[in-house]
């Protein structure tokens, strides 16, 4: 009989559960502007259930970008032979803020005060997955360069329009 009350031990001794030391709930509690709060209370998990500190809400803007394009979509090739299919877009962008609330606001873009830039500082801008990048000209192939004085001289040669 004595093997058998052994066994029925060592059974119980391993089912035995375990409890973690951390807790499983945790109470929330909101963060504002002020370091005191006059309405907290403590839940029965240890935790602040809410201070009474309202948040201000604030518009949303949405901000439109407009890039001036110069060119269609075409592959330009770097100095060493890599491609690159962008648009030469110009160093002026059209910005319209809106706010989201009032999405039936009419807005009219704004007019360029002058000629879009196309080469400035050595380099250009190429617009390649609607993001855009400054490639300094030395690093564009020969027949880029050529293509982008083209341009260059196709926007000098335009006349501003009359206001």
């Amino acid at each position: 009989m004595k093997p058998l009350l052994f066994c029925l031990c060592i059974i119980t001794a391993t089912q035995a559960q375990v409890v973690p030391t951390t807790p499983t709930k945790f109470g929330k509690r909101n963060l504002g502007a002020s370091t005191t709060s006059s309405t907290s209370s403590v839940t029965s998990s240890g935790g602040s259930a809410s201070t009474g500190v309202a948040v201000p809400k604030t518009e949303t803007t949405v901000r439109t970008i407009t890039y001036i394009t110069l060119s269609g979509s075409r592959q330009w090739k770097s100095d060493d032979g890599r491609p690159l299919i962008a648009k030469l877009i110009a160093f002026e962008d059209m910005v319209i803020e809106t706010l989201k609330s009032d999405p039936a606001a009419t807005t009219t873009m704004p007019k360029l005060a002058g000629k879009p830039t196309v080469i400035k500082d050595g380099k250009v801008r190429l617009l390649a997955a609607n993001t855009p990048h400054e490639v300094a000209l030395d690093r564009l192939s020969q027949a880029d360069r050529k293509f982008i004085e083209t341009m260059q001289r196709a926007v000098n040669a335009t006349p501003l329009p009359i206001k």
